[in-house]
C-alpha cells in the first residue's frame, strides 16, 4: 500500500503545536528571568509557580508531536494525543481558577490577553485530537 501525502491540515497543526510549544519555552524564560509580570497577587504567584512541570510536559509532547506528525508515524499521533489532552487539562485548570477568582474581569488589555491564552489551549488542544483521530490511517510506522 503506497504511503498517503500528508494532507495540509496536518502539517498546519504540526507548525500550530511547535509554535504553541516554543512559546511557552519563552513564556517560562521571561518568567523566572523576572522580564514579565503574569500575576496580580500572591495567591496567584503561587497558582502559576504550580504550572512549570506540567507545562514542560505539554512542551516535550508538543514539540515530539510537532516533529512526528510532519513524518506521519505513531509516535506523531500518540505523542499528538498525549500533546491535546495536556493542553486542554491546562486550560481547564487555567479557566476555572480565573473565573473562581474573578480574574477575567475587568476584561483589561492584559486579562483579554489571558482569556486568548486560556481559550487558544482549550481549543487546540481539542482541534489537535479530533483532527488526529480523524487521519489516524495515515499514521503508520515508527
Amino acid at each position: 500500500m503506497e504511503k498517503e501525502k500528508r494532507p495540509l491540515s496536518l502539517t498546519i497543526l504540526s507548525f500550530l503545536l511547535g509554535v504553541t510549544g516554543i512559546v511557552t519555552i519563552a513564556f517560562w524564560i521571561l518568567f523566572f528571568s523576572g522580564k514579565i509580570q503574569a500575576t496580580e497577587t500572591y495567591q496567584d504567584e503561587a497558582f502559576e509557580r504550580a504550572f512549570p512541570l506540567a507545562d514542560s510536559w505539554m512542551i516535550i509532547c508538543a514539540l515530539v508531536s510537532s516533529k512526528n506528525i510532519l513524518k506521519m508515524n505513531k509516535k506523531g499521533f500518540f505523542s499528538g494525543a498525549a500533546a491535546a489532552s495536556a493542553l486542554i487539562f491546562l486550560g481547564c485548570m487555567d479557566i476555572l481558577y480565573s473565573l473562581e477568582n474573578r480574574k477575567y474581569k475587568p476584561l483589561n488589555k492584559d486579562r483579554a490577553q489571558m482569556l486568548l491564552i486560556h481559550i487558544w489551549t482549550v481549543v487546540l488542544g481539542s482541534i489537535t485530537m479530533a483532527l488526529l483521530w480523524k487521519k489516524r490511517e495515515l499514521f503508520t510506522g515508527d
